[in-house]
């Protein structure tokens, strides 16, 4: 995407986003409500399905039984239903809900096509219902404080490839879109819609990947210039780890951009890693806070914190991949990466961390992140051919912990501390140098947690 230089606006505005734990009944939407009542500046919110709708379309667009179809719409209804119920909506909301609901079915019980690009077309707006009923809740009850309250379409200002199931949005053509949304706003309209979804070349409805509502706030706070994007979820901020893992973990007040996108990439759920680079680009703030308990605070994120320790955070990913590369052809030779590369491009396989050696290569394989089409991360066609060439090793089970901070690498205490912090865990690898912001290492899944609780103690 693009850099496009800002100009001043007279209104400004922000984008908040919330999660669909958020989003989880009425009185989560109501919170939510209050939290964009309070604000002083015009808002865009951008919503994302209420939790655990978006598993249930994902089932229902996997299913090839009409009845297991049926059953799972019918729990989709009932729950927005329910919610419907517990708010009191106005009319508006519960005729677009019975209309959404019916555009649904009809679509569960029409036979289901069979060629590939038919049915991606398909699965996508089956995804798309989430959203889009979950928006119109958030409208209605906003409508409850504010009657000018109204639900946009996300698909009307968020145009992207036709990439089903992993969009990438027209960045000149969103620009161009969203000029009269951010009219709109500055105007004072009450606005919310979708995160997730967008519209494709010919007009089909497209999403963005799993965790795309996040990717689409910060879109949208990027083509319409705005100086800030709250993202709500049910964590009051980032923490210095996954507290989940360890009860000594507290929220950071602040982290630069750099930070955050290291955390965002290691593993840290708060943020969808893809979500930072729209705000990055354009200097937006992005703060991040719990939705049902605003005065906890959170934390922003921006181009220029206070303070910069050479010890941040620490990240871990599970479900890690160890793929290791030996040929003896590497001694002095040209031309092998590019080989090994080429073949794990052809895959769709995306390479997180690389080392190397005169005759071996180690990457690691994202296994929730890289799988290409719903296949294995290690397709047993590429396989083959990497054995074409080499021999291949391959190690599951594995963890990566990160340690995220500033100029790790110039303080030559950092490194044996970490390594002494994780003992007597056997370390698989190693990743140092190729960012001031980060340190990488893979252990055993069994020893990950104590691993973090010790670096966390002693870093």
């Amino acid at each position: 995407m693009s850099v496009t230089p800002i100009s001043k606006q007279v209104a400004i505005i922000q984008v908040a986003k919330f999660g669909g734990t958020s989003m989880a009944d009425a009185d989560a939407i109501r919170a939510c409500v209050a939290i964009i009542c309070a604000e002083k500046a015009p808002t865009l919110v951008v919503v994302s399905a209420c939790a655990g709708i978006t598993n249930r379309l994902i089932a229902i667009s996997e299913s090839r039984t009409l009845v297991e179809r049926q059953r799972l719409a019918d729990e989709i209804i009932q729950r927005h239903q329910h919610i419907a119920e517990q708010a009191h909506v106005d009319t508006r909301c519960r005729e677009a809900l019975q209309q959404l609901h019916q555009q649904l079915i009809d679509i569960i019980v029409a036979p289901c096509p069979t060629s590939t690009v038919a049915l991606l077309r398909r699965r996508d707006l089956i995804l798309s219902f989430g959203e889009r009923c979950s928006s119109e809740l958030f409208a209605a009850i906003w409508r409850q404080y504010n009657d000018s309250a109204t639900c946009v379409d996300a698909r009307d200002f968020l145009p992207t490839d036709g990439r089903h199931g992993q969009a990438s949005p027209d960045w000149v053509a969103m620009q161009q879109a969203c000029q009269p949304l951010q009219q709109r706003l500055q105007a004072g309209d009450a606005m919310v819609t979708q995160g997730f979804v967008g519209s494709g070349p010919e007009g089909y409805t497209t999403t963005l990947g799993r965790g795309g509502s996040d990717y689409s706030a910060a879109l949208f706070a990027a083509a319409m210039q705005t100086q800030r994007l709250n993202i709500w979820t049910d964590v009051a901020g980032i923490y210095t780890t996954d507290p989940r893992v360890c009860e000594d973990a507290r929220p950071l007040a602040e982290i630069s951009f750099a930070e955050a996108a290291e955390l965002a990439t290691f593993g840290a759920k708060v943020l969808h890693p893809k979500s930072l680079k729209p705000a990055i680009e354009h200097g937006i703030d992005v703060f991040v806070g719990h939705s049902r308990k605003p005065e906890q605070g959170g934390t922003l994120i921006s181009a220029t914190p206070v303070e910069r320790p050479s010890i941040r955070a620490l990240a871990l990913r599970r479900n890690q991949t160890l793929l290791t590369v030996h040929s003896v052809d590497m001694l002095h030779a040209t031309g092998f990466l590019a080989r090994l590369f080429d073949v794990l491009a052809r895959y769709d396989v995306s390479v997180d961390l690389v080392t190397t050696s005169e005759v071996s290569i180690a990457i690691t394989l994202d296994e929730e992140g890289s799988k290409a089409n719903g296949d294995t991360v290690l397709a047993e066609a590429m396989l083959t051919e990497l054995q074409q060439f080499a021999h291949v090793n391959i190690e599951s089970g594995l963890t990566l912990i990160a340690v995220i901070g500033n100029d790790i690498g110039h303080f030559g205490d950092i490194s044996p501390s970490v390594l002494q912090a994780a003992s007597p865990a056997t370390i698989r690898m190693v990743c140092q140098g190729a960012s001031h912001h980060n340190l990488c290492f893979l252990v055993d899944d069994k020893a990950a947690d104590t691993v973090v609780k010790k670096l966390h103690a002693k870093l």
